[in-house]
C-alpha cells in the first residue's frame, strides 16, 4: 500500500468520523398523534371506595376500573348511583390493560337504562322470582 492510498483512507475515515455525529444526532421527526378508537361498553356500575367500576354485560361480568375524559360524566354516574343504583348504561370508551387490571377511559355516556339490569343472571333471577309469585297466588 502506497502513501497516497494510505492518505486517502485516512482522509475518508476522518471525513466519516466528522460527519457521523451529525447524521445520528438528528432530531427524530415528531410522530403524528395516534387516534384513540372508542367502542361501546355496556354494564352496571358499582363503587369501591372512591373508584367507579363497570361490570360488563357478559356472563363473566368483567370489571373495568373507570377513568373519565370529562368530569361531568363521572358526576352524572355518581349522581345516578345515589338516586337509583339499579341501572345499566352504554359508555363510549377505550379499554386498556395495566398491571393485569382492565381500565376504561370513558369519553361519554351513550345510553342509560334506569331500573333495569343487563346481566343475564339478574334477569333469570327476576324471571324466576316473578313466576314463583304467580304460582303462590294461584294456590
Amino acid at each position: 500500500m502506497n502513501t497516497n492510498d494510505l492518505a486517502r483512507m485516512l482522509y475518508f475515515s476522518l471525513l466519516i468520523l466528522l460527519i457521523s455525529p451529525f447524521t445520528y444526532a438528528a432530531e427524530p421527526e415528531p410522530k403524528a398523534p395516534t387516534q384513540v378508537i372508542y367502542s361501546l361498553f355496556s354494564g352496571t356500575i358499582t363503587q369501591d371506595k372512591d373508584q367507579l367500576i363497570l361490570h360488563h354485560c357478559t356472563l363473566a361480568k368483567d370489571p373495568y376500573l373507570l377513568e373519565f375524559n370529562h368530569a361531568q360524566d363521572e358526576k352524572r354516574i355518581r349522581s345516578l348511583l345515589q338516586q337509583e343504583p339499579n341501572f345499566w348504561l352504554n359508555l363510549r370508551a377505550s379499554a386498556y390493560l395495566k398491571n393485569e387490571k382492565r381500565y376504561l377511559t370513558v369519553d361519554g355516556i351513550a345510553e342509560i337504562h334506569p331500573k333495569e339490569s343487563c346481566h343475564l343472571s339478574k334477569m333469570l333471577f327476576d324471571l324466576n322470582k316473578s313466576s314463583n309469585l304467580k304460582l303462590t297466588n294461584r294456590e
